[in-house]
């Protein structure tokens, strides 16, 4: 007979030999008494990566290898092909999770046959946690069908909401509703990849609940971005932009959102995926953390793409703006200026740049 896994933790891995032993060592350590797997998933590294995983004897371990470098989205499918847990758990190589994290998340899905259960996740910069005081909700949360839609149709106009239900990390997944669904990683994108995969598998969740526990640490990295490098790499295409716009479409109308609230909230997240990556990309540049000549060149081909878009002109009219956002950015692009908009997106990045530096200084 065979033994019933409770979890799959897939970690896929590119060129990872100053993470990847750390990484094994905080999940064979945990206290989770249940039976766990391990797979992890080799995209094509050239160092001694895999020679690492190899190395560690345990059977929890599944030790996977792509033919070529095909991107974390390959990786991360190919491991939910290979998983037989009854939930799945996404971590990423350079981050890290508490001894404890699979033993709280199980036990609180088992308690209610939760779908989907998230904790809170630190952001570790400098070895600082920058979001110590920041979380999605005030205590433990229970949701039902009916408060996940309405957090699928606030989403992009909250941006406490932001942090909450959508990330991919830190949470477990019934495997169930991923596997009968047929639902898997977008692998022609490499920026956004996770945003688009969580808006196919919330449809399909019906009770959720979140720990206000922070079990899991995200690694900032002060000298790269790797979802922006990996687009610089791959080259950066606007057209991704209305791939994410059309299925979160047809995610919502799956969820009976009536056509025009499934139109407006597409369009909501469109220009909200523009403006935040915009804003990423000239942080990044600031910081020094892309190549600079190349970065140009695609940015200015990027901005030009948005200006000159009749579904972006159309879809900013109707942009509802957070306090805490720009008032210039949405406005450069409806005017169409390149210029502008590449000045206010600078600005707006020095001023994040200096909130961030700030706030690390106080601790």
């Amino acid at each position: 007979m065979t033994e019933h896994v409770c979890i799959s933790v897939i970690v896929p891995f590119y060129n990872a030999q100053l993470h990847i032993q750390k990484c094994i060592d905080l999940l064979l350590n945990q206290d989770f008494k249940n039976t766990f797997e391990i797979i992890m998933v080799d995209d094509g590294s050239t160092d001694n990566s895999k020679k690492i995983v190899l190395r560690n004897e345990d059977n929890k371990i599944h030790s996977y290898s792509l033919e070529k470098n095909s991107g974390p989205s390959a990786a991360r499918n190919y491991g939910i092909k290979k998983s037989k847990g009854e939930y799945i758990f996404f971590l990423d190589i350079d981050d890290t999770v508490d001894l404890n994290i699979l033993s709280i998340m199980y036990n609180k899905a088992i308690e209610n046959s939760y779908d989907l259960i998230f904790c809170e996740r630190r952001y570790i910069e400098n070895f600082k946690n920058t979001k110590e005081d920041v979380y999605a909700y005030p205590a433990d949360k229970h949701f039902e069908k009916s408060e996940i839609n309405n957090e699928m149709k606030n989403r992009f106009y909250d941006p406490l909401l932001l942090f909450g239900l959508f990330d991919l990390t830190g949470r477990l997944i019934r495997r169930s509703i991923i596997i009968d669904n047929k639902i898997f990683f977008e692998e022609r994108l490499r920026y956004l990849e996770d945003e688009f995969f969580m808006w196919e598998v919330m449809p399909s969740i019906q009770k959720a609940a979140y720990i206000r526990k922070q079990l899991y640490s995200f690694f900032v990295h002060p000298n790269v971005n790797t979802a922006l490098s990996e687009g610089l790499n791959r080259g950066f295409n606007f057209s991704n932009f209305k791939l994410i716009k059309n299925h979160i479409r047809k995610c919502l109308n799956r969820q009976e959102f009536s056509f025009e609230t499934s139109q407006k909230i597409a369009d909501q997240a469109f220009i909200f995926y523009i403006i935040s990556t915009l804003i990423s990309f000239s942080r990044s540049m600031l910081l020094g953390k892309l190549d600079i000549s190349k970065s140009i060149k695609i940015r200015k081909k990027l901005i030009s793409d948005i200006i000159s878009d009749t579904e972006v002109a159309k879809s900013i009219k109707n942009y509802v703006r957070s306090d805490k956002e720009s008032f210039w950015i949405p406005k450069a692009i409806k005017w169409r200026s390149r210029r502008l908009l590449e000045f206010v997106c600078d600005l707006r990045a020095k001023e994040i740049i200096k909130i961030r530096r700030k706030k690390l200084k106080l601790k």
